[in-house]
């Protein structure tokens, strides 16, 4: 039986107690959003930059936020701190619609913060890369993380072995990111991002800001055509940090290892978070 601790609707809960209403417009009809955040060294990282995201989130498609950033990130500290300090932990914080009847929000929305173990990936994802797969999609309100995962879901179901890390989404004009995850692709010898039409990741944006390398560093949308060609690609997300990728749709990324520059650049970010914390 789980020990952990969570937070429903102003009450800490257990795991049997973390319940919802099967009226609740997040399940009725996937009106939700969610951040997600992790502990390094038992510390909170980047709390103010992921409650700052979940209220974009939230005013993108609309829904209302009867509580403060200060309010939420106060649950948040004392959900963690009801869970014990002896492994690294996830935090996911989920708002919906609320109970309702009908398709009208509820006045107070459901609030959910779900504390789990941090499992750390194999060292392989890091050191021999993954390999992904690209679909064309563009995700319907992009600049929201909603709950919305239908597609990566539905991909994921078609594979038949379980060594695919991530789906990767593109259209005729631009690659966005992936199912979980930011993207950036060494090409033209300059390391590159999607700027428009995605979720704007805190690991993709401290990178942004910390970054020091031998070659430039542009934040521009770009084509399939050109992720195809790049050097080297590698996802970037809050559990993933920095993860290369060698495989794209069964074509090798350069030489189908790890790269340089993605070594450099995951080992700047482990850097900077042991000198943050």
């Amino acid at each position: 039986m789980s020990n952990l601790v969570h937070f429903l609707n102003g009450k800490f809960v257990t795991e049997d107690e973390l319940l919802i209403s099967p009226r609740d417009l997040g399940f009725t009809r996937g009106y939700s959003v969610a951040d997600f955040l992790v502990t390094h060294h038992h510390q909170l990282f980047k709390l103010s930059e992921h409650v700052d995201r979940l209220f974009k989130s939230a005013e993108i498609i609309g829904l209302q936020i009867p509580w403060s950033k200060t309010q939420i990130s106060a649950w948040v500290k004392e959900t963690l701190d009801k869970n014990d300090k002896n492994t690294e932990k996830t935090i996911k914080i989920l708002l919906s619609g609320g109970k309702s009847h009908s398709m009208y929000q509820a006045d107070l929305p459901t609030i959910i913060i779900i504390i789990d173990p941090y499992l750390p990936q194999p060292s392989s994802y890091y050191e021999k890369g993954v390999k992904v797969i690209a679909v064309k999609y563009k995700r319907p309100y992009p600049e929201s993380k909603t709950t919305h995962y239908i597609e990566g879901i539905r991909q994921l179901s078609k594979v038949k072995n379980d060594d695919i890390a991530e789906i990767i989404y593109y259209d005729d004009s631009q690659v966005f990111e992936g199912a979980g995850s930011n993207l950036f692709a060494v090409i033209n010898n300059k390391l590159v991002t999607t700027k428009s039409n995605i979720v704007e990741g805190i690991t993709r944006n401290v990178l942004l800001e910390i970054l020091q390398l031998d070659i430039p560093i542009e934040v521009r949308d770009f084509t399939f055509e050109e992720l195809l060609n790049a050097a080297e690609i590698f996802l970037t997300g809050s559990s993933k940090e920095v993860r290369g990728v060698i495989e794209i749709n069964g074509k090798a990324v350069g030489d189908g290892k790890v790269g340089k520059i993605t070594k450099e650049v995951a080992k700047q970010y482990k850097d900077y978070i042991l000198v943050r914390l």
